[in-house]
């Protein structure tokens, strides 16, 4: 069997059904073309509310619309049609205008490396006739104990550990959390609660078949997620951990920028924010980052100090493809590359080098991966990884530490760039500064993280 893109017209976000009782979720979708259609089912299994406490119904319901209409851009782009219809009722226009931010922005990526004409621009139709927008005045700033997703790596480990110093109750949440995560999340012993995921298998068929395929905008999917499950169990604010270089561009393409991190980025978070009033009666205190004023080697730092999780972390993300249930770092691939290099500074290269099971500064096959980082390929990695300028500071830093300045791949990128070691306090201002205020941060978490500062 081979799939045709091109013979699909039409993606069709048909219906959500909510199980009010198992507090299960099921989506439909379907590609049409003339005589051609896939199916697609999907299912989210959230945890459950205490049993004689009420769910605020209109706005999980509100969520679950644009969660849908995002979730279904994993079938979408197998054909990448221009026409995106939503039967499912509850659709505001604010709904629609996120989910166009989120098709242009969130799959550029997938658009520039499927040699795509440019950015997705599909039409929106709205079958159901649309809802009307949550007034204002019922807008909701939801109170106590946050909820902060945490994906296995040192970021979400941070915020947990800043919303507990504050003697806050964090609750930590993951979506189809593997035995990283629950390593990770039992570490302090605080709540860990999790959601099923179930994507459709005929897409990974389909995938083989022919079909579209690329990167999806994973954090937006799981903030509406999170903000789901937040609402069904009554919890406060979901609590992300996104920094401030989440909002670098990865390059520039037919003149807009396309960033691998987009749906991190806190143009991404704020257009979040517009749409949660309208399409779910949430404010924007609901929902927002208490990393983002800070740098990828401020969080490092405040890191290398929580001992407890080195052994355990990992942000590798092949250690979290499909099917792996438990891994480590894998030590070859951008993501390792990056945040091995930003923890050098601060944690001693016998411990580091026990974490990552080798010394990747001291490799010389992984000489090419940080020259990426550095800015001297065509583009930055297509990866999680930071600034262009944490990379260079991080790398001076080492450089000028007797414990890294021998390694293999510090003295060839020294012999490249002979003034790598010297002192760039102006680079180190632009990355060590505080970035200006999280986006609509509620005032009791303004200055938790003042000091990773």
């Amino acid at each position: 069997m081979v799939f045709d893109p091109h013979v699909f017209t039409e993606f069709r976000f048909l219906a959500a059904h909510i199980d009010r009782d198992t507090m299960r979720v099921e989506f439909d979708f379907e590609l049409a073309g003339d005589g051609h259609s896939e199916m697609f089912h999907e299912s989210l299994i959230f945890t459950p509310v205490r049993q004689g406490r009420a769910v605020d119904w209109p706005r999980v319901e509100g969520l679950v619309t644009i969660l849908g209409a995002v979730l279904g851009l994993s079938y979408y782009k197998a054909a990448a049609p221009p026409r995106y219809v939503i039967s499912q009722p509850g659709m505001t226009q604010a709904g629609v205008d996120y989910l166009r931010e989120v098709i242009a922005h969130g799959l550029g990526e997938f658009a520039f490396r499927n040699g795509l004409d440019g950015l997705l621009e599909p039409e929106i139709v709205v079958s159901s006739g649309g809802a009307s927008a949550f007034p204002v005045e019922a807008h909701l700033t939801p109170e106590g104990d946050p909820l902060v997703p945490i994906g296995g790596g040192k970021d979400s480990v941070v915020t947990v550990e800043l919303l507990a110093a504050a003697r806050m109750h964090p609750v930590q949440f993951a979506v189809n959390p593997n035995q990283v995560m629950y390593r990770v999340g039992r570490i302090k012993g605080h709540p860990l609660i999790s959601v099923t995921r179930d994507l459709d298998e005929r897409l990974l068929e389909l995938n083989d078949q022919g079909a579209l395929n690329g990167h999806v905008p994973v954090t937006a999917i799981n903030s509406l997620i999170s903000l789901v499950q937040a609402r069904i169990i009554g919890l406060g604010p979901v609590v992300m951990s996104l920094e401030a270089s989440a909002s670098e561009a990865t390059l520039t393409w037919n003149g807009v920028e396309v960033n691998h991190q987009w749906s991190k980025s806190e143009r991404a978070e704020s257009l979040l924010h517009d749409m949660l009033g309208p399409q779910a009666g949430l404010s924007a205190g609901a929902y927002f980052s208490l990393l983002r004023p800070y740098s990828e080697l401020q969080i490092a730092r405040y890191f290398s100090g929580l001992r407890e999780y080195h052994p355990v972390i990992t942000s590798c993300n092949r250690a979290f493809r499909r099917g792996v249930e438990d891994a480590r770092w894998c030590g070859d691939c951008d993501k390792c590359r990056f945040i091995f290099l930003i923890l050098a500074p601060f944690i001693p290269s016998s411990s580091l080098t026990r974490m990552f099971a080798d010394n990747l500064l001291d490799n010389a096959s992984q000489r090419e991966g940080y020259r990426a980082l550095l800015g001297l390929h065509e583009h930055r990695p297509f990866e999680c990884v930071g600034e262009q300028a944490e990379s260079m500071v991080a790398l001076g830093w080492v450089a000028s530490m007797a414990e890294w300045r021998g390694t293999v791949v510090v003295r060839e990128l020294l012999a490249e760039i002979p003034d790598l070691a010297s002192p760039h306090p102006d680079l180190e201002e632009q990355v060590l500064g505080v970035r200006g205020s999280a986006v609509s941060m509620p005032g009791e978490f303004e200055n938790l993280g003042a000091i990773l500062g």
